[in-house]
């Protein structure tokens, strides 16, 4: 795989290796223990949402915790011939989609079809999506193709990074005190993709492509919960000289790059780097 051809709409599904498998073994532990009563993927299904929110808080926190999980990333890279020295890397995110969840109150917003960027993340970012759990053929995501190069009217010009992180961030909890000053971009028009790409798959596949993709969660409808990881990333060469796809309809404000972290050292891009993607 080119890692550039992503920036030009290009996407790839693969397979993990058994070495990358077991280093998220301990993602599957921390989900049967929060989820000890049964099948995880029932349990979390049938609970009420608050109490998802809350054990999916807690399996977060320790696979934040956990910094050997991010060794499931370098056989990969390796794959890829990108050097991990200059890959900076976002908290992973582990999701989990109950059945049912888009009638839930809220869940409207959350499966807005979307591109990052216009959440402020930079326009070279990559996303890798880990299926943790099996996801059956459309109860996963959509990318939609087609809008790669064409832009489509949306409200992203209101969206201020700042106030995001002000009103809880990603993947906050919904009694956060002002999750309602949340704003959440999307399409101002119907998205019409003649070949919209739906993703899927089970424990060992993966999914990458360019974040600039327009996609969105899918209609849970397969009757279990469905968890995923996923990870965002940029490479820092690469930021430094803003190669990526070209912005056509992003209006955000501020930057998710002071967020991203070196995967070996942890550190952060150099401020002016930074700068220069804050607007």
């Amino acid at each position: 795989m080119d890692i550039l051809s992503l920036y030009q709409g290009k996407a790839y599904k693969g397979s993990l290796s058994n070495e990358s498998k077991s280093f998220l073994n301990p993602i599957h532990n921390c989900i049967q223990e929060e989820f000890s009563k049964g099948i995880p993927t029932k349990v979390s299904s049938e609970i009420s949402y608050p109490e998802l929110q809350t054990a999916m808080a807690n399996i977060r926190s320790r696979i934040y915790e956990n910094v050997s999980i991010k060794g499931f990333l370098f056989p990969i890279l390796e794959e890829w011939k990108v050097d991990a020295n200059d890959v900076y890397v976002d908290l992973f995110r582990l999701r989990c989609v109950p059945n049912g969840f888009h009638t839930l109150e809220g869940a409207k917003s959350v499966q807005y079809i979307h591109r990052d960027p216009w959440y402020a993340n930079p326009q070279n970012q990559i996303n890798l999506w880990l299926p943790i759990t099996n996801v059956e053929l459309g109860s996963g995501f959509s990318l939609y193709p087609s809008y790669f190069e064409k832009p489509i009217p949306n409200n992203s010009s209101l969206f201020e990074y700042e106030h995001w992180k002000e009103t809880g961030g990603f993947q906050t909890n919904t009694t956060h005190p002002r999750i309602g000053e949340k704003i959440f971009p999307k399409p101002l028009e119907e998205v019409k993709d003649p070949n919209p790409l739906s993703v899927y798959g089970d424990f060992g596949d993966c999914f990458i492509f360019a974040s600039h993709h327009l996609h969105g969660t899918n209609d849970n409808t397969q009757g279990y919960s469905r968890f995923s990881l996923e990870v965002r990333f940029v490479i820092g060469e690469h930021t430094k000289q803003h190669l990526g796809p070209k912005n056509i309809d992003n209006g955000s404000q501020g930057t998710t790059l002071f967020d991203m972290k070196h995967l070996l050292t942890g550190e952060i891009l150099p401020s002016e780097v930074i700068q220069s993607y804050v607007n």
